[in-house]
């Protein structure tokens, strides 16, 4: 199912109910999509936690970003099957460094969905070879990638990629917003994990470089929140 074109404005958290995968399953009080709305419908902008890591950026032309719109549940098509990345909130952001989208991924104590062999396992042969090869090339990395790095880290920072270029951004930022501090439940080792593919050192409330090429700047953020 492609994201539509045609938007609305949020009528509070339970516009963003609506849009879950699963609402019954996934709209539950301490849990990362109740917590994620909850951030951003009481914040005027970007929430202070995601704004903390712009105005400390070591790019002086990030630091005063401000957020021009925000969309819930935003879906992102992919090569090799018919399920997109949903995302918990894409985030347009300008700043006088340039246009930035921003895929954010709510987290509380869910994992990052299953290591990359599971997925493959479960998919079809083309259909892994023709997602794979467009993530690859949107973030950076050469295939194959390891199968212990978590599916949905990689899907995710795709999209903002992939939306960047859509939107002639000049960087795109995959961030996770974790309303979890304990190391041992929010899952922080599968991000260590992702950014050393890079050769970079995971830190919190940090924007970190990843990629950099004529077209755009990619980063990796984790933030910590207050659960909602």
């Amino acid at each position: 199912m492609k994201q539509k074109r045609i938007l609305v404005p949020t009528e509070g958290i339970d516009t963003w109910k609506q849009f879950l995968a699963e609402p019954d399953k996934q709209w539950k009080q301490g849990f990362s999509a109740m917590s994620t709305a909850l951030s951003w419908e009481k914040s005027d902008g970007l929430p202070p936690e995601i704004k903390e890591i712009f105005t400390s950026a070591e790019d002086e032309n990030l630091r005063d970003a401000q957020l021009a719109l925000a969309i819930p549940e935003y879906k992102v098509v992919l090569d090799g099957g018919p399920r997109p990345s949903q995302n918990d909130v894409f985030a347009l952001v300008t700043s006088s460094g340039g246009l930035i989208a921003m895929m954010v991924e709510g987290k509380a104590r869910e994992d990052f969905d299953v290591p990359l062999e599971q997925w493959r396992q479960r998919t079809s042969a083309k259909g892994v070879h023709e997602r794979m090869a467009q993530i690859s090339e949107n973030i950076g990395l050469r295939e194959p990638i390891p199968n212990h790095i978590r599916y949905q880290l990689l899907h995710r920072t795709a999209s903002a990629v992939i939306e960047a270029k859509r939107f002639f951004a000049s960087h795109a930022i995959m961030l996770v917003q974790s309303f979890v501090e304990n190391d041992d439940e929010n899952h922080f080792d599968d991000f260590i994990a992702f950014l050393d593919l890079y050769g970079k050192k995971a830190k919190k409330r940090t924007m970190i470089k990843l990629y950099d090429n004529t077209k755009y700047r990619l980063y990796a953020a984790w933030v910590q929140s207050k659960i909602e």
